[in-house]
């Protein structure tokens, strides 16, 4: 998060905490549902991959160091069937010295997938964060668009091999001051990290690769290595809303397929989906609503792109019931808008429990961004994701968007 938007929520963190929690219908309220007991989503997910017409992976993170290993298995036994390394196969870990692949992490996350009969997706091939200590090192633009990026992407991909369902290709390389006018390029260059810019982050640096082919090259390679059922993704972050970044994420994709000729179809868009109830500390965009996430997954299949939920927790501002109940709505939508959307198949959240959430509390947000608290034990929102699943199977109707308020939107059967 940028440290100019980190020092103005803290600025404004008192007015921020009194954002009203709007009182909300949930599927789960229904009769038919539960909110307690067993939680075994896993075992709806045939039934919903019958309906979509495609199989459907409902995923979580996982590294191989997890300290709840039992509860970790057992979750997925149950819940998950699909998993995506938290950071095993990022590329500090993937490739710490120059030319000398190491995936023992990404490996044993992909080995933990399979002992679970779980699909595996890969997470991440190009970032410009959690780069390993050699670079940017001295890495001059032609060396890393002609070398570097092109062979680690090979190697990461072929020695996973083929049976992962995607890769995060390209993670977060667009600015967040975008404008409607800019093309690919300039979205890209508002980002002012590296590898446009010589070192990360520092606008006033120098410029180091001037155009888009540290992107194509790394695409060029993995629809190379990948097998041909592997979606290749742009990742990203505050996205889904009917705003520039969003046209920008459309415009990066045009210009990979015009440049690289990958056939859209073999291309997806990775709609991270870290937000909050309210903006908040460090999270000065609050969720996307329903509407504006659902008209972008249908302009992307219009184009034939996939789309995918890659990243999803939500931070909400107290640890009261109205806003557990917020949360669950808002993440009820965002499910529903991946359901009932032709072309997404899979739904990712990050981290499984709220003690072992890369988002810990401070003041100004409770925090809570899983689906299971610090003990482990399923909260409301895991409840209403189950429900969600268990309404869709049974071949109903997309109901209204929940996280709006009961003012505008009850829920029906």
């Amino acid at each position: 998060m940028p440290a100019v938007l980190t020092a103005l929520l803290l600025f404004l963190v008192p007015a921020l905490a009194q954002t009203p929690t709007p009182d909300v219908s949930l599927v789960s309220d229904l009769p038919l549902f539960s909110t307690s007991g067993p939680l075994l989503i896993r075992g709806l997910l045939p039934l919903v991959s019958l309906r979509k017409g495609a199989p459907f992976h409902f995923g979580a993170t996982h590294d191989i160091w997890n300290p709840n290993a039992t509860w970790t298995s057992n979750v997925f036994n149950t819940v998950f069937n699909h998993v995506v390394a938290e950071n095993g196969c990022k590329w500090y870990d993937t490739e710490p010295v120059r030319g000398e692949a190491n995936l023992t992490d990404c490996k044993g996350a992909s080995q933990f997938a399979g002992a679970h009969h779980a699909t595996f997706r890969g997470h991440n091939t190009f970032w410009h964060s959690q780069t390993p200590e050699w670079l940017p090192g001295n890495v001059t633009a032609e060396d890393l668009v002609k070398n570097v990026i092109p062979e680690h992407v090979k190697a990461e991909i072929t020695g996973l091999g083929p049976n992962v369902t995607s890769w995060d290709v390209m993670n977060e390389i667009i600015g967040d001051t975008t404008t409607w006018d800019m093309d690919a390029l300039a979205c890209v260059q508002n980002k002012n990290a590296w590898p446009t810019r010589s070192v990360d982050g520092d606008a006033t640096s120098a410029p180091l690769v001037n155009d888009l082919s540290f992107v194509h090259a790394a695409f060029a390679a993995a629809f190379k290595a990948a097998a041909p059922s592997t979606r290749l993704v742009y990742n990203e972050y505050y996205t889904g809303f009917n705003d520039s970044k969003t046209a920008c994420v459309v415009k990066l994709i045009e210009d990979i397929h015009n440049t690289v000729k990958i056939p859209l179809n073999r291309l997806a868009v990775g709609f991270q989906s870290h937000v909050t109830a309210a903006p908040i500390v460090d999270f000065p965009r609050s969720f996307v609503p329903k509407t504006d996430l659902g008209a972008t997954f249908k302009r992307l299949a219009g184009l034939g792109v996939d789309v995918l939920v890659t990243e999803i927790d939500i931070v909400v501002q107290t640890n009261t019931t109205a806003d557990a109940r917020w949360q669950a709505a808002i993440w009820g939508d965002t499910l529903d808008a991946c359901l009932y959307a032709s072309n997404c198949h899979e739904f990712i959240n990050w981290d499984t429990r709220d003690d072992q959430s890369w988002i810990q509390p401070k003041p100004g947000r409770a925090t809570l961004p899983t689906l299971f608290d610090v003990d482990g034990n399923p909260k409301l929102v895991a409840y209403e994701l189950q429900a969600r699943f268990a309404r869709f199977a049974l071949g109903r109707p997309e109901t209204c968007a929940t996280a709006l308020g009961t003012t505008a939107c009850t829920v029906f059967f």
